[in-house]
C-alpha cells in the first residue's frame, strides 16, 4: 500500500519532513499547501480542503496558532494526522483536539521529536541503569528576531509554545509525569521553575528568550546515587555511573540533522503507525500534558504561586 500523504505548511519544518518522506518509498506526496502560493511545491493545491481530497494522512506544520483548527478538520475529514507541536495553544483546544482524535479511528501523532533523538535515546537508557534523584534543564531560544515570526505571539502563541514545550514534553519522556510547578518571570520571557514529579524527584528548568546564541543552549543535566548524565543539545552526552568509574560519551554530531534531531525517526514511525494502524510513538494525550504544563508556568509566573497539574 502506497500512503498519499499532504503537507499544509511548507516552510522550514514541512520541507523537513517533505525531504524525510521522500525517502520512504511506502509514501507519495500527493499535495502540499501554504498560505502563500510561491511555496506549494510541485504538487501545489489551491486549498487546504482541497489538500484533504487529495491524501490519506495530513502533516500539519502551519503555523502553531492554526495547529489545533487543521487538525480538527483532518480528523473530521477521516484522515491520519501528524501534527507538528504544540498541538494547540490553548488547554481549551488540546484537549477538544485529544477528544477528537482518541475518538476517531485514524492515527494521530504529535511533533515531538527529540524523543527520538540518538542523545535523548541513549539518555533514557541510562537512566534505567541510574535513577535520577534530581535534574536541571535548561533551553534558551537565544533571540527572538530571526526569523521575525518567532517573537510574534499571533504565530507562535507564546514563546514557551515555540521552543520550550520540548523539553516539557522531554522531562516526561525522561522522568514521568509532573505533579506541579512553581515558575517565576523576569523580563518578558525569562523563566525560572521548580518541577516536582508524582516519583517524588524533582528538576529545575530555566529557559530565556534572549540570552544569545551561547552554546550549548540547550542541556539536560541528571544527579543520582555516584551519578552524573549530561547532554549537550543533541549533538553529545557524557555520563559518570559510580563513584570509581571512568567518565564515557557518545557524540552525535556526524549525524545528518533530520537523524540528530530525532525528525526522520518520527516521520518513519508515524508512517509505520498508519499501515500497521498500530497506536503511535506520541499520542494526542502526550500533546495535550505539554499544552498543560505550558499553561501551568504562564499561571504559576503570573501568580507567583505553584501550581499543581
Amino acid at each position: 500500500m502506497t500512503l498519499k500523504i499532504g503537507i499544509a505548511g511548507y516552510g522550514y519544518i514541512g520541507q523537513v519532513h517533505h525531504k524525510n518522506l521522500q525517502q520512504d518509498p511506502r509514501v507519495e506526496i500527493t499535495a502540499i499547501y501554504d498560505a502563500d502560493p510561491a511555496r506549494r511545491g510541485d504538487t501545489p493545491a489551491a486549498s487546504y480542503e482541497e489538500l484533504l481530497d487529495r491524501c490519506d494522512a495530513v502533516y500539519v506544520a502551519a503555523p502553531n496558532t492554526r495547529h489545533a483548527s487543521m487538525a480538527m478538520q483532518a480528523i473530521a475529514a477521516g484522515k491520519h494526522v501528524f501534527c507538528e507541536k504544540p498541538m494547540a495553544v490553548s488547554v481549551e483546544d488540546a484537549l477538544k483536539l485529544h477528544e477528537a482524535a482518541s475518538a476517531a479511528r485514524t492515527v494521530f501523532q504529535v511533533g515531538h521529536n527529540r524523543r527520538f533523538a540518538p542523545v535523548y535515546k541513549k539518555l533514557r537508557e541510562l537512566l534505567l541503569q541510574a535513577p535520577a534523584h534530581t535534574a536541571h534543564i535548561k533551553m534558551n531560544r537565544g533571540e527572538l528576531l530571526s526569523p521575525a515570526w518567532t517573537g510574534d505571539e499571533s504565530v507562535t502563541g507564546g514563546y514557551l509554545f515555540e521552543t520550550p514545550i520540548h523539553m516539557f514534553d522531554m522531562m516526561r519522556f525522561q522522568f514521568g509525569e509532573i505533579a506541579s510547578l512553581d515558575a517565576r518571570l523576569s523580563g518578558k520571557n525569562e523563566f525560572s521553575m521548580l518541577v516536582e514529579f508524582t516519583s517524588g524527584m524533582h528538576a529545575t528548568f530555566v529557559t530565556a528568550a534572549y540570552a544569545s546564541w551561547f552554546f550549548p543552549y540547550e542541556r539536560v543535566e541528571v544527579f543520582g546515587e555516584y551519578t552524573t548524565l549530561e547532554t549537550s543539545e543533541m549533538d553529545a552526552i557524557q555520563w559518570r555511573i559510580g563513584l570509581e568509574s571512568d567518565t564515557k560519551a557518545l557524540a552525535y554530531r556526524e549525524l545528518e540533522p533530520p537523524r540528530r534531531f530525532g525528525l526522520a525517526e518520527g516521520d518513519r514511525l508515524f508512517v509505520d503507525a498508519v499501515l500497521a494502524g498500530a497506536a503511535p510513538p506520541v499520542t494526542s494525550f502526550d500533546g495535550l500534558r505539554s499544552v498543560e504544563l505550558v499553561d501551568a508556568c504562564y499561571r504559576s509566573a503570573a501568580s507567583n504561586q505553584r501550581i499543581r497539574v
